[in-house]
């Protein structure tokens, strides 16, 4: 590989691993918001249960009666405002937007990895790498320009540990050895 070559290369490997982050933050931020809606799911429920008159008469028969009403009282406020705030998050549609643009991110990787191999294969020359380049560099650009959805620390976090501890995005010849049937296999 000449040098002029080497450059490119380089620079498409850190274009490569923003992406690659990018993706695995969003995949993460919508797993996130699963899990806590998953969460708020089950506090409503709850809530719901035990506001219901049946439930509490059952449940705190033991509590005198001026005691009751300041108890399901509360657990109706709890259960409003509970409502109320995970109505306005709308989880579901935060980790769906996040998994949507996690796969345009996964697409626009998988494209740069290729376009990676083609060089290391030395199939291309150096003014179709800029031409492939600019390419994508203008196909990530209006997939940034467009809405991003926001992600967290918690997310940034995650990704951290699937992808440099976890090796998530990572296969080891051992992987390939195992799970690639011999007759594609390359020795």
């Amino acid at each position: 590989m000449n040098e002029s070559t080497k450059v490119l290369y380089r620079e498409l490997q850190e274009r490569y691993v923003k992406v690659l982050w990018t993706h695995k933050i969003h995949l993460c931020q919508a797993s996130i918001y699963k899990k806590n809606n998953k969460c708020h799911n089950t506090i409503l429920a709850v809530l719901s249960v035990l506001v219901s008159a049946a439930a509490i008469t059952n449940v705190l028969k033991w509590l005198p009666e001026k005691f009751m009403v300041p108890v399901l009282a509360i657990l109706s406020l709890a259960l409003t405002f509970f409502t109320v705030l995970f109505k306005a998050e709308n989880l579901s549609k935060m980790a769906a937007e996040n998994e949507h643009f996690a796969a345009t991110m996964h697409d626009l990787r998988n494209r740069y990895a290729g376009l990676l191999a083609d060089i290391k294969a030395g199939i291309m020359a150096d003014n179709e790498i800029k031409v492939k380049r600019e390419t994508l560099e203008y196909e990530e650009n209006l997939i940034y320009s467009g809405i991003v959805p926001s992600t967290t620390q918690k997310a940034v976090d995650a990704a951290e540990e699937v992808l440099k501890y976890k090796q998530d995005s990572t296969t080891t010849d051992e992987e390939i050895r195992l799970l690639v049937s011999p007759n594609l296999q390359i020795e």
